[in-house]
């Protein structure tokens, strides 16, 4: 009985980091733009604040690219690389932040770390007391800007930032710039 109320804990911990780990979103706009006068866009220059070349890349440019075009496109707008209404530039940023993770003898040996609101596996706990280390991880931040090509004023703002996970960065992406568009006005 004891072993089954231990691997229902352990589910539960596990079901609660997954359900909390949501990467934090926010938008901006401007109240008086039309964004049903805003029909075609194109991309500009990024704004690449990484340092390290596993996240500063073509293929990372590319990707969200790829993913906010795919998504407009969907809503209708279209790519023109002359006269656009809109012009698109991104923001990236990472950094290293340090936290606490506390690990629990609720299973043996087994610990867990909190990244914000997420609950992660992490490290071999030791059996009979729970104990806190310092846990780093990278932290990106993604921001997709909307310029009024005609009066050159930023209209729309998205970004989200997330504990990077470098084995599944371009799912990352994806699933950042969904959740960052899924946002944007429709027009």
């Amino acid at each position: 009985m004891k072993g089954l109320f231990k691997k229902a804990l352990l589910i539960g911990m596990i079901g609660l980091g997954i359900s909390s780990a949501r990467a934090q979103v926010s938008t901006h706009k401007d109240p008086t733009a039309d964004f049903s006068d805003y029909r075609s866009f194109a991309w500009i220059q990024p704004d690449i604040q990484v340092k390290n070349p596993q996240y500063n890349n073509d293929l990372i440019t590319k990707n969200i690219q790829a993913n906010v075009d795919e998504i407009l496109l969907k809503k209708g707008m279209t790519i023109n690389t002359k006269k656009p209404d809109l012009l698109l530039r991104f923001h990236t940023d990472t950094e290293k932040e340090t936290t606490r993770g506390f690990y629990s003898p609720s299973y043996p040996m087994i610990g867990y770390a909190r990244i914000g609101r997420m609950l992660v596996p992490y490290n071999m706990g030791y059996y009979g007391g729970g104990y806190s280390a310092p846990y780093s991880y990278n932290k990106g931040t993604l921001v997709i800007d909307a310029i009024d090509a005609k009066t050159n004023k930023l209209v729309w703002q998205g970004s989200i930032s997330a504990a990077l996970n470098d084995r599944k960065i371009d799912k990352q992406i994806e699933k950042g710039v969904s959740k960052i568009m899924k946002r944007y006005p429709n027009s």
